[in-house]
């Protein structure tokens, strides 16, 4: 089951589910979800040299994650946000204005809003697993022929929430509370 507007909006207020949502989402939200806004954004180094082993004899296999830079942020208090702009092939990782606290019986699903594609962008979701708590982090990359400028705090994809029937075990990854990546060598949870 999909929580529709009014389920979702108790949640939201009772239990901090989505924190800092938009006014167009706290006022006229549509559909069964809420938008979420993008609030930074951040390019993989060249020097990275990611991997990602496999797990061996009951072992959780190592990873090196990117090493990342920060190349915009939107500013509080600003009236006029800075903007990301996008060449074709360039690709960011990007980070939500909005905080998620999903509860164990929820289980977080994001797409991306329509007006990316129209425009050449690709927007890299996951599900997000019960217990996750913190920004959400995906990638973004322009497919497109021409430049995409996208303003910090534009909205840029929507989340919807499935009810879990079940037992569920919570989140309990590196990347709990939004970490874009540590660039570190790290034993796999």
């Amino acid at each position: 089951m999909i929580l529709g507007q009014d389920e979702l909006q108790k949640r939201i207020e009772q239990d901090s589910l989505l924190i800092g949502l938009g006014e167009r989402d706290q006022v006229n939200p549509e559909g069964v979800g809420r938008d979420l806004r993008i609030g930074a954004a951040f390019r993989m180094k060249k020097t990275s040299r990611p991997f990602i082993e496999a797990d061996v004899r009951g072992l959780q296999g190592k990873r090196q994650g990117s090493e990342t830079v920060e190349i915009v942020r939107q500013r509080h208090g600003l009236k006029q946000q800075p903007f990301l702009t996008l060449k074709p092939g360039d690709y960011v990782l990007v980070e939500t204005l909005e905080t998620l606290n999903t509860p164990t019986n929820l289980m977080p699903v994001w797409f991306a809003r329509s007006t990316l594609q129209r425009n050449g962008l690709l927007l890299i979701t996951t599900k997000i697993d019960p217990g996750y708590q913190g920004k959400l982090i995906a990638g973004l990359v322009n497919l497109g022929p021409v430049p995409v400028k996208i303003q910090m705090g534009a909205r840029i994809a929507n989340i919807v929430f499935h009810e879990i029937k079940g037992k569920t075990i919570a989140y309990r990854g590196q990347h709990q509370g939004g970490r874009v990546n540590s660039g570190r060598i790290e034993q796999q949870v």
